[in-house]
């Protein structure tokens, strides 16, 4: 089974990594409801650093994919 790796960034600012997860797994990750607050502040306003961008690599390290949340899920249901 293909391993892929995911890296969730806010901005340029790489914020967690999954490394070497299979397909089921990646999507399981990309479920929780912490990945699509991309742009929303906090209460009073002030900027909260939710991601905005996501790559994932292939297992040799190579970028297939760099989008927002709503295309990187796409992308991650297409892989098999």
């Amino acid at each position: 089974m293909a391993r892929y790796t995911l890296k969730v960034f806010y901005g340029n600012e790489l914020i967690e990594r999954f490394d070497h997860r299979p397909v089921p797994k990646l999507r399981n990750i990309l479920e929780h409801p912490r990945y699509d607050r991309g742009g929303q502040t906090g209460p009073f306003g002030e900027i909260v650093k939710n991601p905005d961008n996501f790559e994932i690599l292939d297992s040799a390290m190579e970028k297939i994919h760099k989008g927002n949340f709503k295309e990187t899920v796409a992308f991650a249901g297409k892989l098999k």
